[in-house]
């Protein structure tokens, strides 16, 4: 009987975990996105895709929350079905229980949690792309600390500290992504509406081109990526 049960929560956990995926999946296809890999977590689903650094954000948006919406719209179709009596109490408060558990839980503003990557978005929007990295690395941290502190569970502590570890990964990387970053704009001279003055070459935005005032002498962004990666090549 325990093996049972713990069968049947398995595969509601796993099914509430690969709709979401699904959905994430589904928009990505509708923009063309490439998948690179999909990872199955304790506390979740991760789905990477092979996609350029300066993608639009609004398709970033898109993809990021079309996982949390499946998944809320699987728990309405259980949840009619509950009310059709075709499955019994039990069955569908184990589900209901995973499901908002999971769905909270991935809504945390941790990286590389979906709440993580929307608030990733959003500093993308509001700051410079390698500032608002660092900014989501040490909220995601900070995060990590109050709720192992606050919240007394060794199954979530173990969660919390996983997510430890990829945070760690991200910022390894940070130089990797940036450069990354520039070079996919000299690779394929993007032509951004928006224009915006900066005075150090660290602060390029996504979404946007650039002046760099450089002691009152004005470089195009396009100027300096020429410079940069033709002495590199």
């Amino acid at each position: 009987m325990i093996f049972t049960s713990l069968y049947k929560e398995f595969l509601i956990i796993f099914s509430i975990v690969f709709i979401h995926e699904l959905g994430h999946l589904f928009s990505a296809k509708i923009f063309n996105w490439q998948l690179d890999k999909i990872m199955i977590y304790p506390y979740g689903g991760c789905v990477k895709f092979n996609e350029v650094i300066n993608k639009s954000m609004f398709e970033e948006f898109i993809i990021l929350i079309s996982g949390p919406l499946m998944q809320i719209v699987l728990f309405l179709i259980v949840r009619l079905i509950f009310k059709n009596n075709l499955i019994s109490i039990r069955n569908y408060l184990i589900f209901k229980n995973y499901h908002y558990t999971l769905l909270i839980f991935n809504l945390i503003p941790i990286y590389p949690l979906d709440g993580g990557k929307l608030v990733n978005i959003i500093t993308n929007a509001l700051m410079p792309y390698k500032k608002g990295n660092k900014l989501v690395i040490g909220l995601s941290l900070i995060l990590i600390i109050i709720l192992i502190l606050s919240i007394k569970s060794i199954n979530f502590t173990f969660m919390l500290i996983l997510l430890v570890f990829e945070i760690i990964i991200y910022y390894q990387r940070q130089d990797y992504l940036y450069n990354k970053f520039l070079l996919e704009r000299y690779l394929k001279k993007y032509s951004f509406k928006k224009l915006k003055i900066i005075k150090n070459k660290d602060l390029m935005f996504k979404g946007r081109r650039h002046l760099i005032n450089d002691n009152n002498h004005y470089q195009t962004e396009r100027k300096y990526l020429e410079k940069r990666f033709r002495r590199k090549i």
